[in-house]
């Protein structure tokens, strides 16, 4: 359907108004809305720029939660609203000693959060035996939770509700390295995430990348052991063709004729990175683009009225022994269905 009033017409209308009445109009969009109207249409341009719209883009609490920074104050000073919006989406702070990371979705101008490692309660955590804390340059946190041997693995990690973003559904996810982990293969693993005294929505998940691997009727690849017995098979049949007073054809005849087979076998499935889950959200873990590895925890929407902590837990004790994990920590961010 035709729009009543002509584009030119719209634009007029626009013009006409002051920029703080424009500026009222952006402040009831999004920020990706208000650069998007900036962009096609010049009306909007000196108010998209506004710091009275950026401001109101920012949580209300950002000037507390900004003084909470370990950071030097110049990393803090920008000259426009603008650039402190963007720089707060781009560029985590860590807050609260370094125990927690800090920064906005860019398209809504929400809270996101992660909880260090040294933030979160570990059983066993203060063990050496069991737990070791180390650095690594791959983490944003001065220390990360290793995770020696255990059979008895649990974490847990709270959040005041009055931190994160009102009326704002939002998950839980556990963010970890799991390349030199052992003991998770195929093993259900329980977390939950509620508010403390309340019921908590509880879930089945899996840390190792072979839960995602099982089996799927048309679509996961044949098992090793299946590939294996047909290598042989065809080997044995390669070898049997030879007559007798030929030589039998080389070794890198045999694995030539080898990759090609065990190719055309896997050509209908596409490669993927190790770690990436086939089957989108769910209880499998997925790579991120910062190289950790991550797995959904849980859901909670927060309706705000009144301050209440946030448990998010994980668990897994059926006795046998784990080992490997390295856990960076649990980011509360978002859910945007």
């Amino acid at each position: 359907m035709e729009s009543k009033y002509p584009e030119s017409d719209a634009r007029t209308v626009f013009s006409a108004l002051p920029e703080g009445a424009i500026v009222d109009i952006l402040k009831l969009t999004t920020p990706r809305d208000a650069c998007r109207l900036s962009a096609v249409a010049s009306v909007f341009s000196s108010a998209a720029e506004s710091d009275s719209l950026w401001e109101s883009f920012l949580p209300p609490d950002y000037l507390e939660i900004v003084s909470r920074s370990s950071e030097s104050p110049s990393r803090r000073d920008f000259s426009t609203k603008k650039e402190l919006f963007f720089s707060l989406c781009d560029s985590p702070l860590l807050i609260d000693g370094g125990r927690r990371g800090f920064w906005l979705e860019k398209q809504s101008g929400k809270k996101c959060y992660m909880l260090a490692a040294r933030e979160l309660s570990i059983t066993w955590g203060d063990t050496p035996e069991y737990w070791t804390w180390t650095s690594i340059p791959e983490s944003r946190f001065s220390e990360v939770a290793f995770l020696n041997e255990v059979c008895w693995f649990e974490v847990k990690g709270k959040i005041d509700t009055d931190m994160l973003s009102l009326r704002t559904k939002y998950a839980a996810y556990l963010v970890f390295d799991r390349r030199d982990s052992y003991g998770f293969e195929n093993v259900e693993v329980k977390s939950s995430v509620g508010i403390i005294g309340s019921e908590a929505t509880e879930n089945i998940i899996y840390l190792d990348k072979d839960a995602s691997e099982e089996e799927d009727t048309e679509d996961e690849l044949v098992s090793i052991q299946n590939v294996r017995s047909w290598i042989n098979d065809t080997l044995t049949q390669l070898y049997s063709s030879q007559e007798p007073d030929k030589e039998l054809v080389s070794f890198e005849d045999v694995r030539t004729w080898m990759n090609k087979n065990i190719f055309q076998l896997h050509s209908s499935h596409e490669p993927q990175e190790p770690g990436v889950s086939t089957k989108g959200d769910g209880p499998y873990p997925n790579m991120r683009k910062d190289a950790w590895v991550e797995i959904e925890l849980g859901e909670f929407f927060n309706e705000g009225g009144g301050n209440k902590e946030l448990e998010i837990a994980i668990k897994q004790f059926d006795g046998h022994w784990k080992q490997g994990l390295i856990i960076e920590g649990i980011e509360i961010r978002p859910k945007n269905d």
